[in-house]
């Protein structure tokens, strides 16, 4: 009989090593913990962060504690996990696997903690943020969209377990301490889509209670407790809870046939690497009008399109990002034309020629004042049409002008999948922006860029507290 998937995670994690973590996915997970790291600052400036920071600091205050980033109190190392946590989410800039999922406010919270709390080095985290991340990945792949589509939000499902995988990998569990830990992980996860289906916002906490559930089964695991072999493809698993099933079918797809196989979850494991395809979000928006903010910049970069000449803007993409959260259960002031639909991202990048990374976060339905007249007529212009053919994060735009000039450009769905030297760029840009020495954050990308050097996290972390 060939092993659990469990079993399958857990004996490669217990067993994986900083020296075979290859170059690309060492340069990958250093650009992850950068964007994580920096956009934890931008949040700490949310009046969301700041509240979520006053109640760790009210409830969880630890004096030899892990440190809550940009404040620098120090707490219990679930309660700085669950602070550090919210500011990575709190902008809506944390990184993006398969539009769905984000991997980075669970894991990286975790890992840090942990990694500070033991005194641990850079490659020790790298080490672990390498399990996570491609653990959760592979574990929540192709069965994304059928999870959504059952009233749950995936990335709290799969954020508690990647959690869990990093936070074990630390703490140095054993194969069988491995195996337990994903089955309390698959146990405390959850996290329901009502929110994004009706504009509720109880969403921002499911990714600090994810990492502060995985966390505390990596620590239950310790207990040398039985965990159940088949936790993820029993006939009562996970899987089975959250997809409907534990054969691969799927009840919705972003393209291909509607099935999967459990096999493919550990195909490969430790030789293709699936976190090469996480995505960072440089725009406070959802992931899927990322890309589509980026091509229309390019656009306008090389077009002159003046707004009245335009006849209309025509945006392709992948049927399931034009009707979020889920097909099932389809939020319908994401999908019309008015403030923060795609429409309107379209047309403000059109019309501005790019979107502000740190404007304010605002979500489809607001009433907000002041917004631009031209943009606002421009979105009615502006049409989204979902395919089934199309991958994620792979727009093509068509603008067609007033005297016939049609200008077109297209992504293929890996454009934004940035290594370390592309985000070192990208986030640079945000600095002279952002309200924190700008020593320090060239100090945050310096220590990242050499974190196999490090010998324990504190310099990194003490150039993340405004102190």
């Amino acid at each position: 009989m060939p092993d659990s998937l469990s079993r399958t995670f857990a004996r490669w994690s217990a067993s994986l090593e900083y020296e075979s973590l290859p170059p690309q996915v060492v340069d990958k997970l250093k650009a992850s913990l950068l964007h994580s790291l920096v956009i934890a600052l931008v949040g700490a400036e949310t009046a969301p962060g700041k509240t979520a920071v006053e109640l760790v600091r009210h409830e969880e205050a630890k004096a030899d504690g892990a440190t809550i980033l940009g404040d620098g109190t120090r707490a219990t190392r679930c309660g700085a996990a669950f602070a550090n946590s919210k500011l990575m989410h709190a902008t809506n800039q944390s990184d993006s696997y398969l539009m769905l999922v984000h991997p980075g406010p669970c894991i990286v919270p975790a890992g840090l903690a942990t990694a500070e709390l033991d005194g641990l080095g850079g490659q020790a985290l790298l080490t672990a943020l390498a399990a996570g991340y491609e653990a959760e990945a592979r574990i929540a792949g192709d069965f994304i969209p059928s999870t959504q589509a059952r009233g749950f939000r995936s990335s709290p499902v799969y954020g508690t377990l990647g959690a869990a995988v990093t936070t074990g990998k630390l703490l140095g569990l054993t194969e069988d301490q491995s195996v337990t830990a994903l089955a309390l992980a698959c146990t405390f996860t959850g996290g329901t889509g009502e929110g994004p289906r009706s504009g509720g916002r109880e969403m921002m906490f499911h990714e600090p209670q994810a990492t502060r559930s995985g966390i505390m089964a990596a620590l239950l695991a310790r207990e040398n407790m039985k965990g159940s072999e088949l936790s993820l493809e029993g006939e009562a698993g996970l899987y089975n809870a959250f997809v409907g099933n534990n054969k691969g079918e799927l009840s919705y797809v972003f393209a291909g046939p509607p099935h999967t196989s459990l096999q493919k979850v550990v195909a490969g494991l430790g030789s293709q690497w699936e976190l090469m395809h996480v995505t960072p979000k440089i725009y406070p928006t959802a992931g899927y009008n990322c890309p589509v903010i980026e091509l229309m910049t390019q656009l306008r970069a090389s077009h002159d399109m003046p707004a009245d000449q335009i006849q209309s803007i025509t945006v392709d993409m992948n049927w399931l990002e034009t009707t979020y959260p889920t097909p099932a259960f389809p939020n319908p002031a994401r999908s019309r034309p008015g403030v923060a639909s795609t429409h309107y991202f379209t047309a403000y990048t059109c019309i501005h020629g790019s979107y502000p990374p740190l404007r304010e976060r605002i979500e489809p339905g607001e009433r907000t004042s002041g917004e631009d007249p031209a943009v606002m007529d421009l979105l009615k212009r502006v049409e989204v049409i979902g395919h089934k053919d199309r991958p994620a994060f792979a727009p093509r735009i068509t603008v067609r002008m007033r005297n016939g000039a049609t200008y077109q450009g297209e992504f293929q769905g890996h454009e934004l999948e940035w290594d370390l030297a592309t985000e070192t760029r990208r986030i640079s840009e945000l600095f002279d922006r952002m309200d924190w020495p700008r020593r320090k954050l060239e100090g945050i990308v310096e220590a990242v860029t050499h974190l196999e050097d490090a010998a324990s996290l504190g310099p990194l972390v003490r150039l993340c507290v405004r102190g």
